[in-house]
């Protein structure tokens, strides 16, 4: 660039102004213009099952808080099956994932009730703002509640509940805890409590990870034959929803009736994205990166996916002095080989040409004389 005394407010306003937009950078950058992040999305596929035989799985239903078939209920007969869930955190770089159910049987005088519900859940985690860089992505789960016989007049009740098979299409199986069962006409309940902590997936940039939540709950209510008079013991497995079938007809659907608060029953999931590799716009040059000024913006000398710019690349780069950008460093084109705009050439003439030149000049001469010497005095 020319260092002469007139082009020297050019060059410091240039240089002030590619100050300005690399501090706007690094504002913005700082602010999260560039920053990684998690976001959960699930599908609720669970399903339930009726039967008058214990541990028999009939035909599936899919689950419909609005359905019959998962809510069956009659004058003093009851089925429910209930879930809930719910995702906090998307966008930042922790998601927690929160699963809750309630199962709850209570057959008729002189009859048997068995249900059966599967959590299923399909999930869908985005990881983004990774400029290209490893992550570590890790995951905490945990499970608590209560299983529940209640000895309301004649008859059996069991309730249970299996432990977490959970994957994600990466990494290994992310299953953990086992069955947890209650069989007994007396009242009483069984807590459970499984917890698996600091499974790590690793990666590098920006994916989308696929895997899929199921847990399996079941109880079973029985006062067949003669000799069963009055109501039917019930069976509950309470998994962080109370109060699972608002109804009059059972007590064992409560957390309140074994004395015990909801939270933190349920399933929980906790997915945590850390960068552990060089990113675009960290101020560290990583492979393939050609260059990383400490911010993801264009039209500094280094583009916002961390490659040179330059003069002959053929996008004029304003902010790094560059007053034009034909593609090439060839000087004499009107754009010079330091991207500085030049004055339009004259062609050279050959002596020939020359020569014709001055004959015209000449001869148009020659004529204007005349012309004037002709005019009337």
């Amino acid at each position: 660039m020319s260092s002469s005394t007139t082009d020297r407010p050019r060059v410091l306003s240039s240089l002030l102004g590619s100050l300005f937009l690399t501090a706007a950078a690094l504002l913005a950058s700082g602010s999260g213009a560039y920053a990684q992040s998690l976001a959960l999305a699930t599908v609720n596929n669970s399903v339930c099952y009726f039967s008058d035989d214990d541990n028999v799985l009939a035909n599936a239903t899919p689950y419909n808080p609005a359905s019959a078939n998962c809510n069956e209920t009659g004058i003093s007969d009851l089925n429910v099956f209930q879930v809930a869930s719910s995702t906090t955190g998307g966008g930042s770089t922790t998601v927690i994932l929160s699963l809750k159910a309630g199962l709850v049987v209570d057959a008729n005088p002189g009859s048997t009730e068995y249900q059966a519900g599967k959590i299923a859940y399909a999930l869908t985690l985005s990881i983004a703002g990774t400029g290209g860089a490893a992550w570590d992505l890790t995951i905490d789960q945990a499970m608590q509640g209560l299983v529940v016989t209640y000895d309301d007049g004649a008859g059996v009740a069991n309730a249970g509940i299996s432990g977490v098979t959970a994957a994600l299409n990466l990494g290994p199986s992310l299953s953990f805890g086992s069955t947890t069962t209650r069989s007994s006409a007396a009242t009483g309940s069984e807590p459970f409590a499984f917890s698996r902590s600091g499974d790590v997936i690793q990666g590098v940039g920006d994916t989308v990870l696929t895997g899929t939540v199921e847990i399996d709950l079941d109880a079973y209510s029985a006062c067949g034959g003669l000799f069963c008079l009055g109501w039917a013991d019930e069976g509950a497995v309470l998994f962080g929803i109370d109060d699972v079938s608002q109804s009059s007809f059972v007590s064992s659907d409560e957390y309140a009736t074994w004395g015990r608060a909801v939270a933190p029953d349920g399933y929980e999931a906790q997915f945590s994205l850390t960068l552990t590799g060089g990113f675009c716009g960290d101020g560290t040059t990583d492979p393939p990166e050609e260059c990383d000024d400490g911010n993801i913006s264009n039209n500094d000398g280094c583009s916002s996916n961390c490659l040179n710019e330059f003069c002959g690349d053929g996008i004029r780069q304003s902010g790094i002095g560059e007053e034009c950008d034909d593609g090439n460093t060839t000087n004499g084109d009107g754009c010079s080989a330091i991207c500085e705009v030049e004055g339009v050439p004259v062609p050279a003439l050959s002596s020939r040409g020359e020569q014709f030149l001055v004959l015209a000049l000449i001869g148009v001469a020659a004529l204007v004389v005349g012309f004037r010497r002709r005019r009337p005095a």
